[in-house]
């Protein structure tokens, strides 16, 4: 039997908000906790180690992968991404919902491993929005760019592995629509159906 515990995994092309969508979900709703993926990429401007990835060395992220550390890991952009199983097991234990943030590989990965979990897409609104957010960024060259365009257009053809698509044109409203997502997605009659079973088998219930 499949778990009824909820779990939200987001993925989105490079560029399409997913990181800021995430951060103001953390910020407005109490129900979600950030899992925090393991990485071998070096850390930019304004991220925490613990809070925005653990950063580890190649060689150490190697050394988890052999002892089973990870529900899943892969190569990204020539940089190793792992989710550490006792992440997921920390957040619900708490009564809480794990927010997962990987890339459409991580995502296939997890749809044969996490039960439970909700799967959502982050799109652009058209590609020159998508090309515009890259520049704006400001982090990377133009090659680095054109590569991120390139593997964008082939992450938007695997949409088929979600649930949903959020079309990230106004943030304020993608943000409605995930949060909506979730509250729909909590309420699924697997979910809550041990409620009822509760009350039909409490005893002295006489009724009909």
């Amino acid at each position: 039997m499949k778990s009824s515990k909820l779990s939200v995994v987001i993925s989105a092309p490079s560029g399409a908000g997913k990181t800021t969508l995430i951060k103001r979900l953390l910020s407005a709703d109490d129900r979600f906790v950030f899992l925090v993926s393991t990485t071998t990429r070096s850390m930019r401007e304004g991220e925490t180690p613990g809070t925005s990835y653990t950063f580890v060395s190649e060689g150490e992220f190697r050394e988890m992968i052999e002892k089973g550390a990870f529900l899943e890991w892969a190569m990204v952009h020539g940089n190793y991404y792992g989710t550490p199983k006792k992440e997921i097991d920390r957040i619900q234990h708490a009564g809480k919902i794990p927010i997962f943030d990987v890339d459409v590989q991580g995502a296939r990965t997890l749809r044969g491993k996490l039960d439970g979990a909700v799967y959502v897409f982050i799109v652009p609104p058209s590609r020159e929005a998508l090309e515009t957010r890259l520049r704006n960024r400001k982090t990377d060259a133009d090659a680095q760019i054109r590569i991120r365009l390139r593997n964008a257009i082939r992450e938007l053809k695997e949409y088929g592995l979600y649930d949903y698509i959020v079309v990230n044109d106004d943030l304020e409203t993608a943000l409605e629509h995930i949060r909506s997502i979730v509250t729909a997605e909590s309420c699924r009659r697997e979910r809550v159906s041990h409620i009822i079973t509760g009350i039909l088998e409490e005893r002295g219930d006489n009724s009909d």
